[in-house]
This record gives C-alpha cells, sequence and structure tokens, in this order.
C-alpha cells in the first residue's frame, strides 16, 4: 500500500488560480451588493425621519439592518460550505492525483521548498532504498547515493541523471521538475533492461561484423592474388579456391542461423502455428544417424529411446536436437563416447545429449545461450560453429514449452538436455 496523505496540498495540486480568481470576485460583488443596500436603507430612514415620522424611520432602520444582518449571515455560510466544499473537492482531486502517481511504474517523490520529503510512491522506496518513516525527513539526511545528491544539489534538471545505487542491480534515470515554486518532484526510472538490450544489440552489430569480416577477407585477397598473379599454378589456383569455397559457405550458415534465430523470436513473440505430435524415437534416430555422419567412424555413440511422443514443432525439434548432438561431434576428441537419450524424465520428458569432451568451467554455463559466446573462440572457429546453435536452441525450446539443463565438468565431459513438461509429453502403455 503506498504511502499517500490526507492533506491537501494547495499549491502543488490545489485549487488553481481561476478558481480563486472566481472567489474573489463573487465576495467582491457581494460586498458591494450589502454596502449597496445599507446605503439605501439608511437614506431611506433619513427620508423618512426628515418628512416628521421619526418612529417610522426607526422602526424602518431596525427592520432594515436586521434584514441585511440576516442576508449577511446567510451569505457567510454560504462562503463558508463553499470553501468547505472546495476544500473537500481539493482533497479528493489531490488524492486522486496521488492514488495515481503510487500506481505508476516510476518511482515519483513529492519535496517541499525546504527539501522535505512529503510524499512519495512505493517504486520510488525501492528505487532510493528509503524506508515509509522517511516521509517529513529532509532528503538530503537519508539520500545516500553521492552523485544523485550532488546532482540534486546543483537544480540543473535540464537533463535526467543516470546512476547505478549501491547495492542494488539496477540503472536508474532520474528527472527532477518543479511544478510551483515551493514544491519539486522526483521521478526514477528503472532503465536496466533498456541499457541490456541496447547493449546485446551493439554486442550482436559488432559480432556479426566481426564473423563476416574474417571470411571476406580471405576471399577478396585470394581474389586479389589471383588477379596480380596471372601465372600463378593450377595447384595453387585450385587451393585457394577451396579455401574462398569454405569461407563462402561459412558466410552461409551464419546467414543461415542468422534467419532461423530472427524467425524463432518472431514466432517468440507471438505464434499463430499449431503444434503437432511429433514421433521422437523416429526424429532421435534420424538425428543419431546424422551424427554418426558427421562422426566418420571418430566417436562411439550409446543411443537410448523410450516410445514416447512429443507435442511440438518437427523441424524446430530436429533442428535442436542436432545442434546439441553436432557440438558433442565437435568438441569430443576422437575416441570418445557421446551418448544420446531420450525418454520420460519425472513426469514430463528428456532429450539428452552426453558427452567425454573437453567440458566447460562453470562460470561460463550461464552466457552459453547468448548469441556468439564462445568459451574458447579460436577452437569454436576451428570447428566450424557459428556461435549462434545454443541461442537457437533456447529460442526453439521456448517455442516448444521447453527448457535447456547444462551440466558439465572440465576435462571430463557435459550433458546437454531438452526437457518437456508432462503437458507436452505423451506415451503409450
Amino acid at each position: 500500500m503506498s504511502h499517500l496523505t490526507q492533506e491537501p496540498n494547495p499549491n502543488g495540486y490545489g485549487m488553481s488560480l481561476p478558481d480563486r480568481r472566481v472567489d474573489i470576485e463573487l465576495m467582491r460583488s457581494r460586498g458591494f451588493a450589502l454596502i449597496g443596500g445599507f446605503c439605501v436603507l439608511a437614506a431611506a430612514a433619513i427620508a423618512v425621519g426628515l418628512a416628521g415620522s421619526l418612529d417610522a424611520a426607526l422602526l424602518l432602520w431596525g427592520a432594515g439592518t436586521t434584514i441585511l444582518l440576516l442576508l449577511t449571515v446567510l451569505m457567510w455560510r454560504e462562503l463558508v460550505h463553499e470553501d468547505e466544499r472546495k476544500a473537500r473537492r481539493i482533497r479528493d482531486r489531490d488524492f486522486r492525483y496521488r492514488q495515481t502517481l503510487a500506481l505508476l511504474p516510476e518511482g515519483v517523490v513529492i519535496l517541499r521548498d525546504d527539501n522535505q520529503i512529503e510524499w512519495l510512491n512505493d517504486m520510488a522506496l525501492r528505487h532510493l532504498g528509503f524506508t515509509p518513516d522517511v516521509v517529513g525527513k529532509p532528503l538530503f539526511d537519508v539520500l545516500h547515493d553521492e552523485r544523485l545528491r550532488q546532482w540534486m544539489l546543483t537544480r540543473d534538471y535540464k537533463a535526467p541523471f543516470v546512476t547505478e545505487p549501491e547495492g542494488t542491480n539496477f540503472i536508474l534515470e532520474v528527472a527532477a521538475v518543479a511544478p510551483d515554486a515551493r514544491h519539486t518532484m522526483i521521478v526514477t526510472r528503472d532503465v536496466t533492461e533498456g541499457r541490456r538490450l541496447e547493449e546485446v544489440r551493439r554486442d550482436f552489430v559488432a559480432n556479426v561484423s566481426h564473423e563476416l569480416r574474417t571470411p571476406l577477407t580471405v576471399i577478396s585477397g585470394f581474389l586479389d592474388l589471383e588477379k596480380d598473379d596471372d601465372g600463378a599454378n593450377r595447384e595453387v589456383l585450385a587451393y585457394h579456391r577451396s579455401l574462398m569455397r569454405e569461407q563462402t559457405k561459412r558466410m552461409r550458415m551464419l546467414l543461415d542461423d542468422l534467419l532461423t534465430l530472427s524467425r524463432l523470436e518472431n514466432e517468440d513473440e507471438g505464434s499463430t502455428d499449431e503444434p503437432d505430435v511429433v514421433a521422437m524415437p523416429k526424429l532421435v534416430e534420424d538425428v543419431v544417424r546424422e551424427g554418426k555422419a558427421l562422426s566418420m567412424g571418430k566417436h562411439d555413440f550409446l543411443v537410448e529411446i523410450e516410445d514416447v511422443s512429443l507435442v511440438g514443432f518437427a523441424d524446430e525439434l530436429r533442428s535442436a536436437a542436432m545442434n546439441l548432438v553436432s557440438n558433442a561431434v565437435r568438441y569430443t576428441p576422437e575416441g570418445g563416447s557421446i551418448t544420446v537419450r531420450w525418454g520420460r524424465y519425472g513426469t514430463g520428458s528428456c532429450f539428452s545429449v552426453t558427452d567425454t569432451g573437453i567440458g566447460i568451467d562453470a562460470k561460463h554455463i550461464p552466457r552459453l545461450t547468448e548469441r556468439f559466446y564462445r568459451v574458447d573462440k579460436g577452437r569454436s572457429r576451428a570447428t566450424g560453429g557459428t556461435g549462434l546453435g545454443l541461442a537457437i536452441v533456447k529460442h526453439i525450446l521456448r517455442h516448444n514449452g521447453g527448457t535447456l539443463a547444462i551440466e558439465s565438468t572440465p576435462g571430463k565431459g557435459s550433458t546437454f538436455s531438452m526437457r518437456f513438461p508432462e503437458a507436452r509429453t505423451f506415451s503409450k502403455f
């Protein structure tokens, strides 16, 4: 619950200046009316007295002043009631404004002209590390972010201020405005996700540029060499062209993976395709057959398959499974073994690939599904990977209702598992 004050704020969120002008004009006109009535009554009483009827003049004066007094009392009461109604409307309006501010995803702090905290919402408490009892205290007594303190003291609020509060894991963008001479409003916004996405975009562009630059440099260099050396022998030309074909193939693989990743990301945002029942035993057998062909007899394969089917998208699941198997082949030394399993796992199901390869240090595991992230860049390029395989697997599993689990021990091997919930799994009994 937000810490809303019930007291009205007469300047920041109170009655507007046009309302005040209307009240002043109304009071002035009623005052003139009463003065005018009193003058008319006095003139009438004097006229009656001069006409020789003193008793009638006194009676007229007494009755008239009584009536004017009653009118004054009535008008006063009406003004008092009107002030009360307006004060109530001001309080209600102020309360509604602050309720709205309390629901904002941004933090909001309202300061008085002496920098005392008049009000703040729950998000501001979280962003600035405050507790509810800071209301009524000077801001600079409770604000511990020194850089933010210095920025507030400058009162130069033309541009937002960005800070990373100590002891938190988010980045804040802070803006301040002065809605009137007696109040300042501080607005805080968590921009952590936006900054992270911006960093991912920058890294992505840099990585794609780097991945494409190498093969393009190789191809361009060999073409220039052939142009400048017309007398090169056929064997050298054939070797150069084989390297160019290899680099062209590498670029094509990279672009294919980028297009696949882009398509999967679009599906993450909302796909209208309906999943089918996938015969996983047949799919796993096909993937193992391709894995053996890729291995060319350099590894021993152990296969364990249960008769369990899956609700999903067959082409995507085949691509993800092949990614894991091909990774195991590339990173397992010759003579090692690769175990492929498919079957029940708890109440759901699981496809796993276990190898006896080089293994992965624990610090790298959380980042393996990032685009272009490589544990050993030199080795990864030597084995022909694009650095997008596990990112593709992650998005495929998201689209098919599964999750990726990774277990690894350096020097002993790794296990990559695609796990699916019970709702996606069924088998014949």
